[in-house]
């Protein structure tokens, strides 16, 4: 055969291998680059007056140093012991406390993040990337900031003031930055932010501080960036950001009382979500109780049952009540099959009773089922719950 011949047929199957994959092998997946850069593109625009990042070391730049999405004009962070951002300084103990502030250099909040865009709402969020390093740590990736994002609140009042306020290591009873997973769901927003997701536990802890010494931490708050139509783009590059590092120094003998902060924390977060929410009064539904004629929901042996039930958390049975319902009192759940598992009351069982854990009264929902026994019977009454869950002040109760 000519040797042409052989040289095109070798051409067309090397391109047929790179075109399409052989039986049996998956295709290879497209991989992005960053872009990078050419020699005589313009200088990379300054980033806005950073007051935090005069501390950070110039090995600790490869993943601090570049500019992120759209640094906003004007604006800086400062960190400081105290929540209102007094006295700031860049350097930390593990000993201590930590706030930031955001100062948007004249403008309000609303504005430097373009919420304008978004119309009415009855908050708003932006992102809160940490990241915690050892000092001169070449690590982090330059795309760490915008990937795995969470979302922080940010109230109405908020957003209308030119700067703002959060948390990096609080006191964690006195937690009061939230996040959440969820962007525009405002009851998912009920965790702290800041360092605590990095050192939510022991385990955690040791993970980020190995050892006594040093560490960056690494903070960039950003938002979106929207159309004209208030839908947000997701092009991290128009991002408006603000960010900044301090530096921490670490010692083992803080560590358990910074790994069971987060926890506390949490906890914190919860009390003042439900001081908030508190019932001041009986609710009005409470009056319009259903009358049992079921003997299994009859006081005299629901009572007890409940008393048992909730005495597994220490609480205390106050009083409860059958909430009113249309239909059959017993509702039967089959499997995929069609075989009975059990059968469940319809209504729920609401009731009141005291935590002696903070000493308050709370209104929670339990439900009652009956496991199927077969033959077309059922075995004994059984509660579960406690769900819908509801502070009220005791003072009410009646």
């Amino acid at each position: 055969m000519p040797k042409l011949s052989l040289m095109l047929i070798a051409a067309i199957a090397a391109a047929s291998f790179f075109t399409e994959p052989a039986a049996g092998q998956f295709p290879l997946p497209k991989i992005t680059l960053p872009k990078i850069p050419k020699k005589d593109a313009p200088a990379t625009p300054k980033s806005p007056d950073r007051t935090a990042d005069s501390t950070s070391s110039s090995s600790s730049r490869a993943s601090i140093g570049a500019v992120r999405g759209m640094p906003i004009s004007g604006a800086k962070i400062v960190f400081s012991n105290s929540p209102d951002g007094s006295s700031p300084k860049n350097s930390f103990t593990s000993s201590e406390n930590i706030y930031g502030r955001v100062d948007f250099g004249g403008r309000t909040m609303y504005d430097a993040f373009g919420w304008k865009a978004l119309g009415d709402r009855k908050f708003y969020y932006v992102s809160y990337f940490i990241k915690i390093l050892p000092a001169g740590s070449n690590q982090g990736w330059e795309h760490d900031w915008h990937n795995g994002r969470s979302y922080t609140l940010v109230t109405k009042e908020e957003a209308q003031k030119t700067f703002w306020n959060f948390d990096v290591l609080p006191d964690p009873t006195k937690a009061s930055t939230l996040s959440s997973a969820l962007a525009d769901e405002i009851q998912y927003y009920h965790s702290p932010a800041g360092m605590w997701p990095a050192i939510g536990d022991m385990d955690s802890a040791r993970r980020t501080f190995p050892q006594n010494g040093t560490y960056n931490v690494d903070i960039t708050i950003y938002g979106d960036s929207y159309d004209d139509w208030g839908k947000p783009q997701g092009e991290f590059e128009k991002f408006p950001t603000i960010s900044a590092n301090l530096a921490f120094q670490f010692s083992g003998t803080d560590g358990q009382r910074i790994a069971s902060g987060y926890q506390k924390a949490r906890d914190a977060i919860e009390a003042a979500k439900n001081r908030r929410e508190m019932l001041h009064a009986m609710p009005s539904w409470w009056a319009k109780a259903w009358t049992p004629t079921d003997p299994k929901l009859a006081p005299a042996r629901l009572v007890p049952m409940i008393k048992g039930f909730i005495s597994e958390w220490n609480l205390t049975y106050m009083k409860h009540m059958i909430v009113q319902f249309d239909g059959p009192l017993w509702v039967i759940e089959k499997n995929d099959l069609g075989i009975p598992e059990y059968r469940m009351a319809k209504p729920y069982i609401y009731i009141i009773y005291k935590d002696p854990k903070d000493n308050s009264c709370q209104v929670g929902a339990l439900y009652m089922r009956e496991s199927y026994s077969g033959g077309g019977t059922y075995g004994a009454p059984y509660l579960g719950g406690i769900r819908d869950i509801q502070y009220i002040d005791c003072a009410a109760v009646r």
